[in-house]
């Protein structure tokens, strides 16, 4: 094989004189008119790197940002009853854990989600009020709606019972989805479907953790699955917009 080489700035370019490949149209062996000049490049350009799609990046910067809101929330919680019992000695901690934990939670998780949010939505600051009421509001129908039940059939409500359990989390799951409605009706056209991400993600939940919140899996539970699909639920709305008010990641 006869080989020629020719120096080019940047790179060192070989003419390879190949032995024939082709064969004639009649049949048989190749001619000597077959063979080619076939350039081999020493120093190939690199592989273009793949980056991920906007729509994936904000998924998990959403998902991030309300597990990181769900730990702050806890720490901020411990804290304060922390701070509550130091200053005043005998304070009943678990009922001050109780009366925080939703507007704490609440409150802290509607401010990251925001920070995420407003990258693609202007004007979105009222997320922050919408979810730490819609959280408090949620939860305290939810209550209400287990004493009625109760009431309604005579018996006391079965906390171990797996499908009086998910009556719960499916209530919180579309009461908050509610809360959050008026943000984005403004936005989207299919703001109609937006509980339905919420009541599914918050049924997984309540298949995950159960009846109470007790390890650090459940905290990280409550703060991934439902993100996941309501990070889902905005990617979805975010393909059909009302205006031009959408900003595309």
């Amino acid at each position: 094989m006869d080989v020629i080489s020719h120096a080019v700035p940047g790179n060192r370019v070989t003419l390879s004189l190949a032995e024939p490949t082709l064969t004639s149209q009649f049949g048989g062996r190749p001619t000597a008119h077959s063979r080619e000049w076939r350039p081999l490049i020493d120093n190939p350009s690199p592989p273009v790197a793949r980056t991920p799609s906007p729509d994936c990046v904000f998924w998990i910067s959403w998902v991030v940002a309300s597990t990181a809101a769900i730990f702050l929330g806890f720490g901020i919680l411990y804290a304060s009853t922390f701070i509550a019992e130091a200053v005043v000695p005998g304070t009943n901690e678990d009922r001050l854990m109780g009366g925080l934990m939703l507007p704490i939670l609440g409150t802290v998780l509607g401010a990251l989600q925001w920070l995420v949010l407003r990258a693609r939505i202007p004007k979105s600051g009222w997320w922050v009020l919408a979810t730490g009421v819609g959280m408090l509001g949620a939860i305290s129908i939810a209550g209400g709606l287990v004493q009625a039940i109760s009431r309604a059939t005579g018996r006391q409500w079965n906390w171990d019972s797996k499908p009086e359990i998910l009556v719960v989390y499916g209530a919180i799951g579309i009461l908050l989805a509610l809360a959050q409605l008026p943000i984005l009706w403004r936005h989207f056209r299919g703001f109609a479907f937006w509980p339905l991400f919420g009541i599914v993600g918050w049924l997984v939940l309540g298949l995950i953790i159960g009846k109470s919140i007790d390890r650090t899996t459940d905290v990280f539970a409550l703060g991934v699955v439902p993100a996941a699909f309501s990070g889902l639920g905005l990617i979805w709305l975010t393909r059909s917009p009302r205006g031009h008010t959408i900003r595309s990641a």
